[in-house]
C-alpha cells in the first residue's frame, strides 16, 4: 500500500516536472521534434528497401539479383559478398558497361556502412529503378553477421 502511494506520487511529480520542463522551454522542445521529424522523412526519402544479411543470403539463392559494391577497389579485393561486382556509385547509369541491370530487375546495393547505398538507391528509383535493396549496416553488418566474405571477386 505504502509502495502504491510511493509510486503514485513520483509519477505525479514527474510528470508535473515534465510539464512544466516543456512549458518552460517550448520553442527548443518544438524544435527538437521538428529536427527528428525532418531526419526521420530524410532517411526514408534516401531509397532502397533494407534487408539484412539473412535476407540477402536468401536472394542470392533463390532469384539471382544483380549485387553491387559500392566500395573502392581496394575494399572490395579484401572481401565482398558472393556474386557481387565493384562498381562506382557513379557508374550506376543505364548504358553504362558495369551497370547491366533493367528498371525490373533486382538489384542489391552494398557499401561499407549502408549510408552510401542508400544514397545511390535513391538515385536508381528516381530512375525508374524499381526493385533497389540495401544491405543494412553494409560490409561491417554482413561481417557482423557472421557471414562469408569472398575474395578478389572477378569484374564484370
Amino acid at each position: 500500500m505504502i509502495q502504491a502511494l510511493i509510486i503514485k506520487w513520483i509519477l505525479k511529480k514527474g510528470s508535473t516536472e515534465f510539464l512544466l520542463f516543456i512549458g518552460d522551454n517550448f520553442l527548443a522542445v518544438l524544435l527538437l521534434i521538428s529536427l527528428i521529424t525532418i531526419l526521420i522523412f530524410h532517411e526514408r526519402r534516401k531509397g532502397g528497401t533494407k534487408i539484412d544479411a539473412s535476407e540477402l543470403t536468401r536472394l542470392i539463392n533463390k532469384e539471382e539479383p544483380y549485387v553491387f559494391d559500392l566500395r573502392s577497389s581496394s575494399e572490395f579485393d579484401s572481401g565482398t559478398v558472393s556474386g557481387a561486382v565493384n562498381i562506382q556509385s557513379s557508374d550506376l547509369v543505364k548504358g553504362n558497361s558495369q551497370f547491366k541491370a533493367k528498371e525490373e530487375d533486382k538489384i542489391v546495393l552494398i557499401c561499407k556502412t549502408g549510408s552510401n547505398s542508400s544514397t545511390a538507391a535513391g538515385s536508381l528509383k528516381k530512375e525508374g529503378y524499381s526493385n533497389v535493396s540495401v544491405l543494412s549496416g553494409g560490409i561491417m553488418g554482413w561481417i557482423q553477421g557472421g557471414m562469408p566474405l569472398v575474395k578478389k571477386q572477378n569484374k564484370s
